[in-house]
């Protein structure tokens, strides 16, 4: 009967590390950016600042800039660092007229992304779509999630085998 008892405490301890894990890493793999900013400085400068505070923009970044006008791409650029470890501003030459809708879709390398749209001319486009988990944190909760369950039918089993003997 004691071995069960020590076997059961074995499982909450794993239970309790993979919680602390998911806790503790979640603000530390994908996140989207804090806040990004269209404008102009001359009719065909467009100008992206990002807010995406990371430890390392060597190794965490924004690694795609995909720029849309009415639906089709017009630029795509990768990139292998960020400027800098908390905002920046790109450039980007473009071609545009008066309502014209402008759509920046940002990704990070780990998987966070966002997007940004603009009507040249009006200002914001209506959002479309609710919020959503972004990057690997879907999977951090669905593996969390997972755990919890598996590791709560094993105790019920070992409280059930050990009433039975």
């Amino acid at each position: 009967m004691k071995k069960n008892v020590k076997k059961e405490n074995i499982f909450w301890v794993i239970d309790l590390f993979y919680t602390a894990t998911l806790a503790l890493t979640q603000n530390a793999r994908a996140h989207k950016p804090e806040s990004l900013n269209l404008g102009f400085t001359s009719p065909s400068t467009l100008n992206l600042t990002i807010s995406h505070p990371v430890d390392d923009p060597a190794s965490h970044y924004i690694s795609s800039v995909v720029i849309e006008i009415n639906g089709t791409t017009v630029i795509t650029e990768t990139y292998t660092s960020q400027p800098d470890a908390n905002w920046w501003t790109y450039h980007y030459n473009i071609t545009a007229s008066t309502n014209d809708i402008i759509e920046v879709t940002i990704t990070c390398i780990e998987g966070g992304t966002s997007t940004i749209c603009l009507i040249l001319g009006v200002g914001g486009c209506p959002q479309d779509g609710g919020p959503s988990i972004p990057g690997f944190f879907g999977l951090w909760v669905i593996f969390g999630i997972s755990v919890i369950v598996f590791l709560t039918m094993i105790h019920r089993k070992l409280r059930y085998n050990t009433t039975q003997t």
